[in-house]
């Protein structure tokens, strides 16, 4: 018990570094995938990590052996009877007191701890262990909504209003059958393209490509994993605060996946991805929304599969651009990219010095940034070019570079471009979620919004400007004058920025709760 203990308290320290909530079961849903798990950790001080836990271990194993262990050997001399009979029941009944936190209505949970206006506070008052185990015995069954704010009707009728539309949407494209080629970018965050180190932009593709194309400023991700992402991008669905519908496949294949509404029209629909698509479910997704051919890590060269992830970004670039060269048009082509994961490697000299973490990861979105550009400059050289359509867009933001405010974290670009694009150098600064390209482009395509039912048509002259994302045990909610990140567990607001009213704060709490609960019934 104690080995586990220090385990645990010790994997924490490193968790909520990276990830910004305390240790629960969220890591036992990648071991299922040993290979994705190491390199997700490869790039941590695993050496030091270790050495701390041997020495935390022998030092309060030594203690026990000194202090309570002999307490107990004291206490394990012969007793009447009796005496032992009172004793055990005494101590049963003292700890399950215990156990539930005393003897009020509700049970101990995180909240009981939490005593703070900061949430960083409540957070380390957190005891580890007891949070890890919680998560590990309610991370199965999910049958009962945690965030019942409202009764059902008045969730529907806030949701309702919040996505209730009449107006006109305007022709972005010269055409409804154009090719797209769809690229979600491994945690792109929008504070690395106004980032520059000693002269030398992070992203200065992107930059220069945004002064040809259609740029959304202001468009915040659905939640902070791949998994999250996809299904937003692809099904416009909201990420869940402690749950991920692509790792529930029986729920995940009731969702409408936006390349499969295009077979009809008799699209190509490729799929492209440097790793292995059976992490966290993503290939049963994958597969669900008819995505053909399937292009993974296997279907590289050992030669090229030059990270731990797999094939890094140039290589699965070529391969693209050979397969959409080749094939009939139309096509929706996919290219989920890899490089800019933790470890955040890549196949050439860093372009920022540093061995920290931040230029890591920076250096990552440089050397994507480079593969990307050079792509689209080939893909400008190509017949099917001018029939084109290009969406660039994050699966999720980033915790790095670290900024004082959290809700920057969640912040992500999107740039249309290519042929196919009517308007060039223009920026849409309307206020939406990743959710909402589903329904954003469809509309573009002619395909009614129906398929998507937690998707708004951005450019829709009535659509309501919010944006609504999830965190462990918590939601942001953004609008034109403000935002505001709630913590479920404290029952809080943990930042806010702007004017924020209270209805305003309601809306988001609807929107968790109907979102819950839907994801509940599928």
């Amino acid at each position: 018990m104690l080995l586990l203990t220090v385990l645990i308290v010790t994997a924490d320290l490193e968790v909520y570094k990276q990830w910004a909530f305390r240790i629960d079961a969220t890591p036992l849903k990648y071991l299922n995938s040993p290979k994705e798990a190491w390199a997700s950790i490869s790039h941590l001080p695993v050496f030091w990590i270790l050495l701390a836990v041997t020495i935390f271990y022998v030092l309060l194993l030594a203690a026990f052996k000194k202090g309570i262990a002999r307490l107990i050997y004291l206490l394990s001399k012969p007793i009447h009877w009796g005496v032992g009979v009172l004793s055990v029941s005494m101590f049963s009944v003292l700890m399950i007191v215990a156990l539930r936190g005393g003897l009020q209505l509700a049970p101990l949970n995180q909240s009981t701890v939490y005593f703070s206006t900061n949430n960083f506070a409540n957070q380390a008052a957190i005891n580890a262990s007891w949070n890890f185990l919680h998560g590990v015995m309610n991370q199965s069954g999910v049958n009962r909504n945690p965030y019942n704010y409202f009764s059902s009707e008045k969730a529907k009728r806030t949701v309702d209003s919040l996505f209730k539309t009449s107006g006109t949407t305007p022709a972005l494209l010269n055409t409804t059958t154009p090719n797209i080629i769809l690229i979600i970018w491994e945690s792109f965050t929008e504070k690395a393209t106004h980032l520059a180190i000693d002269g030398t932009e992070v992203t200065p593709g992107f930059n220069q490509l945004k002064k040809e194309g259609l740029y959304f400023s202001q468009l915040y991700a659905s939640g902070d994993r791949t998994d999250k992402g996809l299904a937003a991008v692809l099904s416009g669905y909201p990420a869940l605060p402690n749950a991920s519908i692509i790792r529930t496949p029986n729920k995940a294949a009731k969702l409408a996946v936006l390349p499969t509404l295009l077979k009809e029209r008799n699209y190509q629909i490729p799929f492209f991805y440097g790793g292995e698509p059976e992490f966290a479910n993503i290939k049963s997704y994958l597969l669900h929304g008819n995505f053909n051919p399937l292009v993974d890590v296997s279907d590289f060269d050992k030669k090229d599969q030059n990270s731990k992830w797999g094939a890094h970004d140039g290589v699965v670039a070529n391969r693209m651009l050979q397969y959409v060269n080749s094939v009939k048009a139309p096509f929706f082509a996919t290219w989920l990219t890899l490089s800019s994961h933790e470890p955040f490697e890549v196949p050439e000299t860093p372009a920022f010095k540093g061995n920290d973490n931040t230029s890591k990861f920076l250096n990552s979105l440089h050397y994507t940034d480079r593969v990307l550009s050079d792509f689209i400059e080939k893909a400008k050289q190509q017949p099917w070019w001018k029939n084109t359509l290009v969406v660039v867009i994050a699966d999720h933001g980033h915790p790095l570079p670290e900024t004082p405010h959290r809700i920057n974290n969640f912040k992500i670009p999107m740039l249309w471009l290519g042929g196919a694009l009517k308007a060039s150098g223009t920026v849409h600064d309307k206020v939406m979620n990743q959710t909402d390209l589903a329904a954003t482009l469809s509309a573009q395509l002619g395909i009614t919004n129906a398929s998507f039912p937690f998707s708004k048509n951005s450019f829709d002259t009535t659509s309501k400007p919010w944006s609504f994302f999830s965190f462990n045990n918590g939601f942001g909610w953004v609008t034109p004058t403000g935002y505001v990140l709630y913590d479920h567990v404290g029952k809080q607001v943990i930042e806010k920025g702007g004017q924020m009213d209270t209805t305003s704060i309601d809306d988001g709490k609807a929107l968790q709760q109907f979102i819950y609960s839907d994801y509940i019934n599928k």
